[in-house]
């Protein structure tokens, strides 16, 4: 009781006199100081022995009734650690202590413990204040609920419309649960908004009312933020339910080139590899080849000039390809470099081709921080509710204010409902910030079994789950505060989450068609793009070396062939004389 470091005062003695002004007056005084609240503890020390032959048990009562006269207009509520020592005549002390539920209820006087000098002391209760003071006897509270839609008053106990206020639905059942367990009454009123601080610092909505002391706790749960800290007080009660980005995983294609994956850096540098050592053996027996060639030049064969490095990356590029040779090797030398050539990339085109279909049904999952989010490429889009566009402001770290000047400011598009927003979460490649427990609710009721399938999820906001909220320095705090633990320890919030809340949906069935688009095959365009324009820069490149050497390089053609027409014209004349001389001879 005694314990450091409570801040205990202690009074000698309560006088009864009779200046009813000054004892107001005095009274006033302590009520605006609120000394009684905690956490100080007071201790009263009184006198009030009396004569032998006196009633007792009449002076007992009427000390009570005089004690509750002078302290009537106090404001000693629940939270309240007021102890009353009084000394009896036969050197007997009676520890009291003292409180009311409210104003409308009359002083409770407890009896602590007693002491005298034969027995010592005796505690006649050790239960905690909070359990003990929590019968409130029917003490009138006034509370606040959030409506975005005012039709909800009707179905805040059905579970109906599970994605309209869900929130105030949950915290409606569990405050109704702690009001009857406190033997309290409850009046309600509702406001479109949680509460936030205009520009002269005054707060609207659920807050506001907290704020002016105009109702006693809050009655659905807000977020835990440094605006509201000094305002209201926060109780541990969570309501399981936040607002994060939501989108279904992008196809693995969206984010990398698909005919890259298939083998590791090691592998295509292998491969690198054994292609130049191929192609280098390809060379040398094709030339080995048309030498054999030369020397029997009757012979038909598949080589019809001497080979080149371009015609031997041809045949290298058509193997691996699997698209089929131009070229039948005639020597053993090349036949043997072509079968392995051959066997080779059978092997690893078959396993080229297996990873390539596993890899377009696999989705990637390299977005996971905001940062990423911003830099994926995703559309975005934010559901158009009133504390969205307040946490959307407000939050100013690097990174949401860089979110907020791209994506947010002077972009109305950004904001849309519900059922869009889901739609092209659907749709793919979009990124909806949304009350998961209602977005997920309407994915359950639209989406097909393979499209609950790769969602992911990004938190903006950065804060814990919305918490019960009391007005600041409550006298019922710790009575809300016990109570919010009871209502998790006994299951009744545990009863009501699953009914409200839906969760992240299992994906059943992964498996579905999938129809290969131009994002997958970008690489593809791109190298057919790249190849033609490469084509067309060699075919204009060559029609301009024929305009300025064309001419020349004709003239020296001709020239040759003249020089070889005439060579076998002389030829053909020696060969005639020859013959005429011999048939002269003859």
């Amino acid at each position: 009781m005694f314990s450091a470091p409570t801040k205990w005062l202690i009074l000698q003695d309560i006088r009864y006199d009779n200046d009813s002004n000054s004892s107001k007056n005095y009274n006033d005084q302590e009520n605006k100081l609120k000394m009684f609240s905690a956490p100080t503890k007071w201790l009263i020390l009184q006198d009030i022995r009396y004569d032998n032959d006196s009633n007792s048990s009449k002076n007992n009562d009427d000390q009570e009734n005089r004690l509750k006269d002078k302290l009537k207009d106090f404001e000693i509520f629940p939270d309240s650690e007021l102890f009353i020592s009084q000394r009896f005549d036969d050197d007997k002390i009676k520890i009291l202590s003292i409180y009311r539920p409210s104003f409308y209820v009359d002083l409770i006087i407890e009896e602590q413990a007693t002491w005298d000098i034969n027995n010592g002391i005796n505690f006649f209760d050790s239960i905690p204040t909070s359990r003990r003071r929590r019968n409130l006897q029917l003490t009138p509270l006034k509370t606040c609920l959030v409506l975005t839609n005012p039709d909800t008053l009707n179905h805040l106990t059905d579970y109906k419309d599970k994605r309209i206020d869900a929130v105030t639905k949950a915290n409606y059942i569990w405050m109704m649960h702690l009001v009857n367990q406190m033997n309290a009454t409850v009046t309600y009123t509702w406001r479109d908004t949680w509460g936030y601080p205009d520009k002269n610092g005054t707060w609207s909505g659920m807050i506001g009312l907290l704020d002016r002391g105009e109702i006693d706790f809050g009655g659905t749960a807000t977020f835990l933020i440094k605006q509201r800290i000094g305002v209201i007080e926060y109780l541990q009660l969570y309501t399981p339910v936040g607002s994060k980005f939501v989108f279904r995983k992008p196809p693995l294609s969206y984010v990398s080139n698909l005919f890259t994956l298939p083998f590791g850096h090691t592998v295509w540098y292998a491969i690198g590899v054994m292609s130049c050592i191929v192609l280098g053996f390809l060379y040398i027996t094709m030339k080995w080849e048309w030498k054999e060639i030369e020397k029997s030049p009757g012979e038909q064969d598949e080589l019809k000039s001497n080979p080149t490095i371009s015609d031997n990356l041809l045949i290298l590029l058509s193997a691996i390809s699997q698209q089929g040779l131009s070229y039948e090797p005639r020597t053993i030398s090349s036949r043997i470099v072509t079968f392995m050539l051959l066997i080779a990339a059978l092997s690893l085109y078959a396993s080229y081709t297996a990873n390539i279909v596993a890899l377009l049904q696999s989705t990637s999952s390299s977005i996971n921080t905001l940062k990423e989010l911003i830099n994926s490429g995703l559309k975005l889009g934010i559901y158009d509710i009133v504390y969205n566009r307040y946490y959307f402001g407000v939050l100013d770290d690097p990174i949401r204010r860089e979110f907020r000047e791209r994506f947010v400011t002077n972009k109305t598009s950004i904001w849309i409902t519900l059922e869009d927003g889901i739609e092209k979460v659907r749709q793919g490649l979009f990124a909806f910030h949304v009350d998961t427990a209602a977005g997920y609710q309407l994915m359950q009721e639209t989406y097909e079994e393979e499209e609950k399938c790769g969602l992911q999820e990004i938190d903006y906001m950065g804060v814990l789950d919305p918490m019960l909220v009391i007005k600041k320095k409550s006298p019922y705090r710790e009575i809300f505060r016990v109570g919010s633990l009871w209502l998790r320890e006994t299951g009744l919030q545990q009863r009501d989450t699953p009914r409200l809340f839906t969760k992240k949906p299992v994906c059943v069935g992964h498996t579905s068609f999938i129809s290969v688009g131009t994002t997958e095959c970008y690489a593809a365009f791109y190298t057919i793009t790249y190849g033609a324009a490469i084509a067309f820069g060699f075919f204009f490149l060559e029609i301009i070396l024929y305009k300025c050497f064309g001419n020349k390089m004709t003239d020296d053609e001709e020239s040759t062939e003249c020089d070889a027409d005439i060579e076998i014209n002389t030829t053909e004349i020696s060969r005639q004389s020859s013959e005429s001389l011999e048939a002269t001879l003859e």
